[in-house]
């Protein structure tokens, strides 16, 4: 009787210390579901926050009476030779806080990526006869605004004497210049240059010109985006006009083979007049030294243009090729002490796991 009542007291205690122990695991455990919690939200609100430290300008062209469409928001203007005109945009600062603004007139081109920029100033073709640069001047090349201000940035457009055929397009491009708080902010400098541009389009005859297109080159390099060897296809558009809905095809075979070992096509392309388009084909296999044929082919509104081009992989840039396709090395993206957190919340939920299940075996 003696053992049966030391048993019932012992069972009781252990009973009571498992109860104590529940509730501290259940406390830890709702804690760190919390701390959790409040560390993904809080990095919301911080990203929330972030997102509103920009402060925004916008701009309008002041449309002329020489504009051909007046739907469109850019400058689209019948001009005639050794014409003059004075082009006007609204600079406008809706902020309380003041601004200043730096002006360019820059030629269009064309990214790697198919598309027309205003980006680079002083790019120009060997087949651009008339860049747009040289054409126009800025009258004021930085303008401050006041909060709520609202001034004209002006230019002075002056047309060559020799009557040309095409187009000829360029943008006026307006950045936002950091205040000295923002340029010793790393982040905000990221966030808060930006710009606008306001296309122009300069037209004299009715003549249709159409786009034409020319491959300048084929060689191994580094993407200027991606920054990987890629095989690097230099496509000029050789002619006065804007280029738009353009498909590429390639295929890269061994020198002397017929499989291919490389395919990509790119649909709906852009291309400014008279400019080069630098488009990478990606390398995403292990290719030996030696010598390759590129096939392109370019097709837009039913025409059809084909290429065929030798390059050469050079040993050193099959070593590099062939270091970058590997495999990618899988590095995990989640935080090291998030992994602890989760690894303690597991241990937590399977010592509570444990503790009911010693309970129950000890009750029957």
């Amino acid at each position: 009787m003696f053992r049966s009542l030391f048993m019932i007291k012992l069972k009781g205690v252990i009973y009571m210390y498992s109860c104590y122990r529940l509730k501290g695991i259940k406390i830890l455990f709702s804690v760190g579901l919390i701390f959790l919690f409040g560390l993904f939200n809080a990095k919301t609100i911080l990203a929330q926050e972030k997102s509103n430290e920009t402060n925004s300008f916008y701009v309008q062209a002041v449309i002329p009476q020489n504009q051909i469409d007046f739907n469109k928001s850019y400058f689209d203007l019948k001009m005639q030779p050794q014409e003059e005109q004075e082009l006007q945009v609204k600079l406008v600062n809706p902020e309380d806080t003041p601004i200043s603004v730096s002006i360019n007139a820059i030629n269009a081109t064309t990214t790697e990526e198919g598309m027309i920029d205003y980006t680079v100033k002083g790019v120009k073709d060997k087949t651009l006869k008339y860049p747009f640069e040289s054409l126009v001047k800025v009258l004021e090349t930085t303008i401050s605004l006041q909060p709520y201000e609202t001034k004209i940035a002006r230019f002075h457009l002056k047309i060559p004497k020799e009557k040309y055929d095409g187009v000829i397009v360029g943008g006026l491009r307006f950045t936002k210049n950091l205040s000295e708080a923002e340029t010793k902010n790393k982040d905000v400098t990221i966030q808060q240059r930006f710009h606008y541009v306001v296309g122009v389009v300069l037209n004299e005859t009715d003549v249709t010109i159409l786009p034409d297109y020319e491959m300048d080159s084929v060689k191994v390099a580094k993407s200027k985006q991606g920054k990987k060897i890629s095989v690097i296809h230099s496509i000029r558009n050789k002619n006065a006009a804007i280029s738009k809905k353009m498909d590429l095809k390639f295929t890269i075979q061994k020198k002397g083979d017929k499989a291919p070992l490389i395919k990509l096509e790119k649909e709906g392309l852009e291309m400014a007049p008279d400019s080069v388009m630098d488009f990478p084909v990606p390398i995403k296999r292990q290719l030996a030294a030696g010598k390759y044929i590129s096939n392109t082919q370019i097709m837009q509104d039913g025409k059809k243009w084909t290429f065929e081009n030798e390059f050469e992989i050079t040993r050193e840039q099959a070593k590099q090729i062939n270091e970058e396709n590997k495999g990618p090395k899988v590095e995990s993206k989640v935080p090291f002490w998030l992994i602890l957190l989760i690894i303690l919340l597991v241990v937590l939920v399977l010592i509570q796991s444990y503790i009911l299940w010693r309970k129950k075996k000890q009750i029957k």
